[in-house]
């Protein structure tokens, strides 16, 4: 009897539901099988999975398993396309986690720098307070209604020489006061 009549008979034994057929099967492919797959995958654990799902499926679809084949190369065919398919599986993962992660990294970035422009804008505001009034007012005028220090001497009757003075001790102070956050 030759390896190819030997094969139909235990694929005619598998077809009828020959649970030594496919034990003999197993017995014969399993190690080999594996070791085909670890070839591709690269990992023995997967391969080892990927084979037992292999030969799962041809238990559970052994109806309809071609007759006029070699079991052998079947069985190397289908290990073949499953790692493959595995490998594609893992890159559109691992592209997924990259393209997940920059863009969490992103919102993380752009959380922090909220929460640091916050809390700068905090220890801004607590400077200003901090100012005496005219000193305060003066440096409003300047840095958030953008007047030049000649409009704010015009519209507080003050010399422009007075709202330069007010200005450096305002700056002094908003400096030391944001010093850390520098």
């Amino acid at each position: 009897m030759t390896v190819k009549e030997l094969e139909q008979i235990t694929i005619n034994a598998l077809k009828s539901g020959s649970l030594e057929a496919f034990n003999l099967s197993y017995d014969l492919y399993f190690k080999a099988l594996c070791s085909f797959a670890n070839y591709f995958v690269k990992k023995p654990h997967i391969a080892e999975e990927i084979v037992q799902e292999i030969f799962l499926n041809l238990w559970m679809n052994r109806d309809s398993l071609p007759v006029q084949i070699s079991l052998k190369s079947y069985l190397l065919k289908i290990v073949k396309n499953d790692c493959l398919d595995y490998l594609k599986h893992q890159k559109v993962k691992e592209k997924f986690a990259v393209e997940y992660l920059n863009s969490t990294s992103d919102a993380y970035d752009d959380i922090f720098n909220d929460l640091i422009n916050e809390d700068l804008q905090k220890s801004l505001n607590n400077a200003i307070v901090k100012l005496p009034n005219q000193c305060r007012q003066i440096f409003k005028m300047s840095r958030f209604l953008y007047l030049s220090y000649k409009e704010i001497a015009g519209e507080l009757n003050i010399s422009v020489k007075t709202v330069e003075n007010q200005i450096g001790k305002a700056l002094k102070i908003v400096r030391e006061e944001l010093n850390p956050h520098l």
